[in-house]
């Protein structure tokens, strides 16, 4: 019996992490990133020693790490992939949001007092509003770019009469999918958020797909587990 067959349109090296869990599911897995992650034309000054950094994105924090050796910052992430990333990275003060954008301003009310500096480490195509949200709330905060994202040009060659799945990690890569109108009638789309399946309607183009599932959080376990009501174990 043929295995089920997903398509991950994650970046790299995420889409190799990816691709291990879903295989550990049963799955076939054909990996083709959507996206191109470069490095910023210019990269921004180095942070003060005393500035707080939030990394919402593996590709902000592996970037950052390629700037400079110092690993003495206090560090906030998204959620606990990218913290685990930043342990091992050598980062020893470590806070995991585990959620969203909104998590991440959260959790820094909570543990910094007004008036810390925080610096975003992100590309340049950011949802959520942290740095806003922090000066509205008294701190300074800003965002500085370390990498930028871009569509690919055609559609990978992937045979899509053969997928079951494809998962979707972020608005611009949903978005880019979208844009090429490929007819997967037969596919169920997995999203990592409701702000990434919602882009799958920003072209306007009618998707044909057999659903779209949305994680009940955005992280890798809970991608994984929209594929056990499908049975896919």
């Amino acid at each position: 019996m043929a295995k089920d067959r997903i398509w991950i349109t994650r970046t790299l090296p995420g889409a190799h992490k990816s691709a291990a869990h879903f295989a550990k599911l049963g799955l076939s897995c054909a990996i083709s990133p959507l996206l191109k992650v470069m490095p910023a034309p210019h990269m921004p000054p180095q942070p003060a020693k005393d500035d707080v950094l939030v990394f919402t994105s593996q590709n902000g924090l592996s970037w950052f790490c390629e700037f400079t050796k110092r690993r003495d910052w206090h560090v906030v992430t998204v959620g606990d992939e990218t913290a685990a990333q930043a342990n091992s990275a050598g980062f020893a003060s470590v806070i995991s949001a585990g959620g969203t954008s909104k998590d991440v301003t959260q959790i820094i009310k909570s543990n910094f007092p007004k008036g810390t500096s925080i610096v975003h480490c992100a590309g340049k195509h950011v949802r959520g509003s942290i740095t806003q949200d922090l000066r509205a709330a008294g701190y300074t905060a800003r965002r500085d770019l370390y990498y930028q994202s871009s569509p690919t040009s055609q559609l990978p060659n992937i045979d899509l009469s053969n997928l079951t799945y494809i998962s979707l990690y972020s608005p611009l890569a949903a978005q880019t999918l979208a844009g090429f109108r490929p007819n997967l009638a037969g596919v169920t789309l997995l999203s990592i958020s409701s702000a990434t399946d919602a882009a799958l309607d920003i072209t306007g183009y009618n998707l044909r797909c057999q659903s779209r599932r949305i994680a009940a959080a955005p992280n890798e376990t809970a991608m994984l587990a929209l594929l056990r009501p499908l049975g896919a174990v």
